[in-house]
């Protein structure tokens, strides 16, 4: 039985949207502070709202790795340049984080009323200023300038707020994170029953990730430092393996901040999952579905074992991480028991592992057996677009019957705090094979190369090869489209300033075509860098003034 701090939830809060828009009902009554289960709710409430499956899975659509759907339409468009100014996928960005501030708000406001014993109260302050400075790292990072608060504004402030610099927050952000990691517990020190809660290890290496996107690496560089060198803000390490991180290592020594889910019993009790169907193949997804589907090109960065290149359709001996993450043409995938799916498996129907085709040739003979597969490429956007499957996070044994999932996502671990500080280290001109063999090394060993491909390679490439192994170790974690961002204004700082396309290209699938070529996704990406605001905004405060380029 899982008893996790998301087994809580303040049922009667009223859900808000947009910035000018709050509940009129909620926190009404003064006493509401007056007991300690209404201000943990409150807090998990924060949490509820703080980040989800749909942000961690939906940002892999804003970058090179996936190629998304008609199912992520709003995502999709931003993706190929058709969103307009009342795209979905900005307002919706724009009113989750003015719906969580208003929620941080409204407790901060309250704390001199909440009866809590001090060490109590203090945490969760602090975890509440962790959750804010989290908001705005998305709000800054997607919107540049924004409206700015530490305080809930009245309905006629919000009418006419104007927006506020992205130095400035970020400034704000920075001593905000810096403050709490020496407020927080340290991961050491939670019980089971808190897992999922922040620690001093999650603001610092958020705050490694902040200074990160604002390619500042020497600061960077000091913050994943801490959590490299002693144990000050708590104790972490890799995990020894990387499939077995994404079943049930979600609590293991590498995490440093989740999104949580909960059940009580098992599967068939789930509480609060995400929704596997249309990130999984589709004979053991929703069957109709598909969100997003990996690339050709993210498939190409995954290398042999011996670090060659792959031929496009090699899928024996590649990196270990491969495996973990792409469902490609002839893998085994178990099948979730719970969910009763009609495929036969190696136990029965819907028992055991089953090969998952992509290749329709290959489906096609297989389907004379178990006329249920239906993972093939057929030109729709019902099944995958590409070839490719995402299998990164899927664990049977956690899916409902519905096909929600109850297992964690990991949003930061300590790879990446390796990665950044790799990154950081060459970027400040200070790389070296030490560096070298504390970061990158050991990423690499694990994903179980040999000595000659692990060894410290130097040369003039060096960027790219940081670059390329970011790419692999994160792939479908959500993190691509912020490092192509922050990468191209690195190299053409004339991107951010004029509000330019970042991205450009036109993504392709593996060689399944009747002629033997790779599939050609349906458009060009073309990713403007800035977020616009979004124009009921402005129809609404004439005082919110538009991003370049839109």
């Amino acid at each position: 039985m899982k008893k996790n701090i998301f087994l809580f939830f303040l049922l009667g809060l009223v859900s808000c949207v947009g910035l000018e828009q709050y509940p009129t009902n909620s926190y009404s009554d003064a006493n509401f502070w007056n007991y300690e289960e209404n201000c943990m709710a409150a807090l998990y409430l924060g949490y509820n709202q703080c980040w989800n499956a749909d942000q961690y899975f939906g940002n892999n659509i804003l970058s090179d790795d996936v190629y998304g759907s008609r199912h992520t339409q709003n995502s999709t468009d931003v993706a190929t340049g058709l969103a307009t100014t009342n795209g979905g996928r900005f307002s919706s960005e724009w009113n989750a984080c003015y719906q969580e501030l208003r929620t941080i708000h409204t407790a901060l406001d309250n704390q001199h009323r909440m009866n809590l014993p001090e060490d109590v109260k203090n945490r969760l302050v602090a975890e509440m200023r962790l959750m804010r400075a989290f908001t705005y790292i998305r709000l800054t990072t997607w919107f540049g300038d924004v409206p700015f608060l530490t305080t809930n504004p009245t309905l006629p402030e919000s009418k006419i707020i104007a927006r506020t610099s992205a130095d400035k927050i970020k400034s704000f952000i920075h001593s905000e994170l810096e403050e709490v990691s020496h407020i927080l517990p340290k991961n050491t020190d939670l019980p089971a029953s808190e897992n999922g809660r922040f620690t001093r290890g999650t603001a610092v290496a958020l705050n490694a990730r902040a200074y990160l996107l604002e390619n500042d690496f020497e600061n960077c560089a000091k913050e994943c430092a801490k959590l490299m060198d002693g144990n000050e803000y708590g104790t972490y390490a890799l995990a020894d393996s990387y499939a077995e991180l994404f079943q049930s290592g979600h609590y293991g020594p590498e995490s440093i901040m989740t999104i949580e889910f909960a059940y009580e019993g098992g599967v068939d009790n789930i509480k609060r999952s995400w929704d596997t169907g249309p990130r999984i193949p589709q004979s053991i997804g929703h069957g109709g579905i598909v969100a997003f589907s990996p690339t050709q090109e993210l498939v190409d960065c995954f290398r042999k074992i011996d670090g060659s290149p792959a031929d496009d359709a090699d899928y024996e001996g590649r990196d270990l991480r491969f495996y973990a993450t792409i469902a490609y043409n002839g893998c085994e995938i178990q099948i979730p028991e719970a969910k009763a799916c009609k495929i036969i498996g190696s136990e029965g129907v819907g028992k055991g592992v089953y090969t998952c085709w992509t290749n329709p040739v290959d489906e096609k003979k297989a389907q004379e057996r178990d006329p249920a597969l239906n993972d093939s490429y057929n030109g729709s956007q019902d099944r995958t677009q590409t070839g490719y499957y995402n299998i990164k996070n899927y664990s049977a044994s956690t899916i409902g019957s519905g096909g929600g999932s109850y297992k964690p996502l990991m949003e930061i671990r300590y790879a990446d705090v390796l990665l950044m500080y790799a990154e950081s280290m060459f970027e400040t001109g200070n790389m070296t094979e030490d560096v070298w063999n504390r970061t990158m090394k050991l990423i690499r060993h694990r994903a179980g190369f040999g000595d000659a491909w692990c060894a410290y390679p130097g040369g003039d490439d060096l960027r790219q090869t940081i670059r390329d192994e970011r790419r692999c170790e994160l792939a479908l974690e959500g993190r691509r489209c912020f490092d192509l961002r922050r990468w191209a204004v690195m190299d053409t700082p004339a991107i951010k300033a004029t509000g330019a396309s970042y991205l450009v290209s036109r993504a392709t699938g593996a060689p399944f075509l009747d002629n033997g070529t790779n599939i050609q996704c349906p458009a060009s990406y073309n990713i403007k860098y800035w977020f616009p605001v979004p124009q009921g905004e402005r129809d609404k405060n004439s005082n919110l003034t538009q991003n370049p380029g839109w």
